[in-house]
């Protein structure tokens, strides 16, 4: 990322494990270049189709916001599709998909936008809670009706933002650069709560730091939401990987999962986590606690699911009964899957908790 050559390792590394770190961490894209000849044949059936989905998701993503403008609809690029406006070249940062706050949130025409340009809803009615998905070839698109499920703070702080954006054409904003960097830890600490991290991820957080931002305002912000001590500790694994600062304790415990466990986590990962991240100390409460919170959604999220709910939360019992009588008619299946804590040991749940505490979680 910078003038500089990176360091040689002072052990050898197999080539295969390169090639695994590499796909695991979500930056094929990023460091491709740079590889050995040898490595980059290795990889060239992945590289060619990732460069491929880059140009697509740019070009599509392009005429998603201009029809969304076109509609009267207000819309902000939001995660990897901002953040690759920081790196050396955009098709450096490599993007899952698209994803696009939309005010006012309109289903409908949205759908009708998105149906002209050649896309599909995955879903055949709107969602319920964050985004609904859309699908054309390689390129994959969220548009968001809200960022977090948080019913404190940061939805105040979501509240604000659309005030705080600057229109950079008609109807497409860009959001404030302070709120593009709380953002970004809002959502880092979402994933890494969800056990994954990644090296792209720590990647985005040295360039995105590295930007002319308000200070004061950002730290204000993390501290009200309760994001100071995972903050620091972000900036500092973030600097250590690249060479500013020596790599500490907290850093090994972090890598250590970044390499074992990638961009997205795995289903290790992501179960442990949860166990880890809602339990005070007992590996049988954090299940306990886990499964409740599948099964009995949060109030904001029952008002999503219930929009009845918005005129008279008096029915909220009664809307309890309606979520349990849909999962015990076979919606349970898909939890149970997700909640199946078997294969999850003391080893699995320790590891995720070094891993909270190293994040200052």
């Amino acid at each position: 990322m910078g003038q500089a050559k990176g360091p040689l390792p002072d052990v050898p590394i197999a080539a295969a494990e390169i090639k695994n770190i590499v796909l695991r961490g979500g930056i094929l894209l990023t460091v491709y270049p740079s590889l050995p000849a040898e490595l980059q044949q290795d990889l060239k059936n992945a590289y060619l189709p990732a460069v491929k989905q880059s140009v697509l998701q740019d070009y599509e993503g392009q005429r998603i916001l201009q029809g969304l403008g076109e509609a009267g609809l207000d819309c902000i690029a939001l995660k990897g599709w901002d953040l690759r406006q920081l790196y050396p070249d955009i098709t450096m940062r490599q993007m899952a998909d698209l994803d696009i706050l939309v005010r006012p949130y309109s289903y409908g025409l949205i759908k009708k936008v998105m149906l002209e340009l050649g896309f599909r809803a995955e879903c055949a009615a709107e969602s319920s809670w964050m985004h609904d998905n859309f699908g054309k070839d390689e390129v994959n698109v969220e548009l968001h009706k809200r960022l977090s499920d948080d019913s404190g703070v940061i939805q105040k702080w979501e509240k604000q933002i659309w005030q705080r954006a600057a229109c950079t054409q008609d109807h497409i904003f860009k959001m404030s650069p302070e709120d593009h960097y709380v953002f970004h830890f809002i959502h880092l600490h979402k994933d890494f709560l969800n056990g994954s991290l990644g090296l792209r991820r720590i990647i985005d957080t040295w360039l995105l730091q590295k930007q002319d931002f308000d200070r004061s305002a950002v730290l204000t912000a993390f501290e009200q939401m309760g994001l100071t001590a995972f903050h620091e500790n972000m900036i500092r694994l973030s600097r250590a990987c690249m060479g500013e600062i020596p790599v500490d304790d907290r850093c090994e415990v972090l890598l250590r999962h970044a390499f074992r466990f990638g961009i997205y986590g795995t289903d290790v990962s992501y179960k442990a986590g949860r166990i880890a991240a809602m339990s005070s100390g007992s590996m049988a409460a954090g299940k306990i606690r886990s499964f409740m919170r599948a099964v009995f959604l949060p109030y904001r999220r029952m008002k999503a699911q219930f929009p009845v709910l918005e005129k008279w939360p008096i029915l909220l019992p009664f809307c309890w009964f309606r979520r349990i009588a849909h999962l015990m008619r076979g919606g349970l299946k898909d939890k149970k899957r997700k909640l199946d804590y078997r294969h999850i040991d003391r080893a699995d749940y320790d590891e995720m908790k070094a891993f909270f505490e190293a994040g200052g979680c």
